[in-house]
């Protein structure tokens, strides 16, 4: 059997909810506590997920499979580890690391990592992005395509945009 009440409480009161049966305490949120707790970012798009870390599009990853040896698709799955939340970008491997380094931090041959690498530009699976910001410092990085997985509840829409006309977008809502 279930209750429905309307509740008149001070500022300093909250409503709670006692099971009986263990005992258990849990707050009640109103609706507009739980909006204003889960204020969104407007430059972010969330996609359907109650998971709050990590996100991997599963269809997305089959057909990756498919595409790739065993250890280009051990490569992408690190790579995917790696991405930072919100922007995917993979900030210990950039375009600057040697081979010797992403190698060492992928743990694979070295005289076949750039042939991985280079397989994993041409899929869509990273991209690779320079800018110059003001006073000409020049950043370059790799961005996991969020299409495959991401970090956080939403990802940046300018990183999305970037990766929407790879093959794997078209497993967004999968």
């Amino acid at each position: 059997m279930a209750y429905k009440t309307k509740l008149e409480l001070h500022d300093y009161e909250a409503p709670a909810k006692l099971d009986k049966q263990t005992g258990e305490f849990t707050l009640v949120e109103s609706k507009e506590e739980k909006a204003s707790r889960e204020m969104k970012d407007p430059t972010m798009e969330y996609f359907h997920s109650d998971q709050p870390f990590q996100r991997h599009f599963t269809m997305a990853w089959r057909l990756l499979e498919t595409q790739t040896t065993a250890v280009e698709y051990k490569v992408a799955c690190k790579l995917g580890m790696m991405a930072q939340a919100y922007t995917n970008c993979i900030s210990t491997l950039t375009p600057e690391s040697t081979v010797r380094e992403i190698a060492e931090v992928l743990k694979v041959d070295k005289n076949n990592v750039s042939k991985i690498i280079d397989k994993l530009f041409k899929l869509g699976v990273i991209g690779k992005f320079e800018v110059y910001n003001t006073g000409e410092v020049h950043h370059k990085y790799w961005l996991f395509n969020p299409y495959l997985s991401f970090n956080g509840k939403g990802i940046k829409k300018d990183v999305n945009s970037l990766f929407s006309g790879t093959t794997y977008a078209i497993f967004k809502n999968q």
